[in-house]
């Protein structure tokens, strides 16, 4: 893990590399740290030389997420969750629910990978406050502006420093994958929204969970997140142009991921679930708007 100074009081605490993310550190009067997802480890070695007061949870996927209990465990830090996510990152039973995994035929999978990989714990002891859209944390000379970004997931925040005229884009999808929308809780159609109205904040610099550079120009990352999802939903209409296909079809195609068949289990099961969720969520956007059709499960060219 590197610590990149961004500004006298931010820091980035880069990881970015799934099954972890980078966190932003705030060093001011109150100190925060937003997700806590860069290793169990480092997170304990980085607790015994820092003092945190504040964590602050972008949103509860388990790569952001899975230190929280340590974080609760070693530290007297308070934890604040989006309003939208209360009570979810405290069991896996609850988080499972709240992304859709529960019951699904990838639950096992899934299960191994994020208990063994990204070492998923859960338990904050109920410790938890909520923030909402436009609430502000008043760090000292920092204000940090929590801004809802709804699409990754329905409960996903982006965080503002005003002061510095610095976002915290979290998962936006400004990184070299793109927009991601591949859990039960993801919302293609609402992420397109987000990413049109991040458009009309005045940014200076950016920062993201999963990219470990200053990003000085957002718009040109929103615009490639457009062209990204647009190049991915004309995979899929030439594809069904051809014959009528089901999503599992679909997903095998590779339209997203590109890597599934090079992958062994779990973690091409758990990769196709998500890859199969993010076309059904296309398939939706173009049923609705008459692109194709449906017969049965099949869908083909209109």
């Amino acid at each position: 893990m590197r610590k990149i100074q961004i500004t006298k009081q931010i820091s980035l605490l880069e990881q970015h590399k799934f099954p972890h993310c980078n966190s932003l550190l705030i060093e001011d009067d109150i100190v925060v740290l937003i997700d806590a997802g860069f290793g169990n480890e480092l997170i304990k070695k980085f607790l015994k030389k820092n003092r945190i007061d504040i964590l602050i949870t972008s949103h509860v996927h388990p790569d952001h997420v899975a230190g929280n209990s340590i974080v609760s465990n070693l530290s007297s830090a308070k934890i604040f969750v989006p309003k939208q996510d209360m009570g979810v990152s405290q069991s896996l039973e609850k988080l499972k629910k709240k992304i859709g995994i529960k019951g699904e035929s990838v639950e096992n999978a899934w299960d191994i990978i994020i208990k063994n990989t990204i070492n998923f714990q859960g338990d904050t002891h109920g410790h938890e406050n909520s923030y909402h859209d436009g609430y502000v944390f008043d760090l000292g000379k920092v204000k940090l502006r929590a801004i809802y970004a709804p699409g990754h997931s329905d409960g996903h925040y982006c965080f503002f420093a005003e002061n510095e005229n610095l976002l915290f884009a979290s998962d936006l999808g400004i990184d070299s994958f793109g927009p991601w929308y591949g859990y039960l809780d993801s919302n293609l159609s609402d992420y397109m929204n987000t990413l049109e109205s991040i458009k009309n904040i005045n940014i200076g610099k950016c920062l993201s969970s999963h990219f470990d550079n200053i990003i000085y120009d957002i718009n040109i990352c929103l615009d490639r997140c457009f062209k990204i999802i647009s190049k991915r939903e004309d995979k899929i209409i030439k594809l069904i142009q051809k014959k009528s296909m089901s999503p599992i079809e679909l997903a095998k195609n590779q339209i997203i991921y590109g890597n599934i068949e090079r992958l062994k289990w779990p973690m091409n099961e758990f990769v196709l679930f998500f890859e199969q969720n993010m076309i059904e969520q296309h398939l939706n956007l173009l049923l609705n708007s008459g692109k194709i059709k449906q017969e049965n499960k099949n869908y083909f060219s209109a």
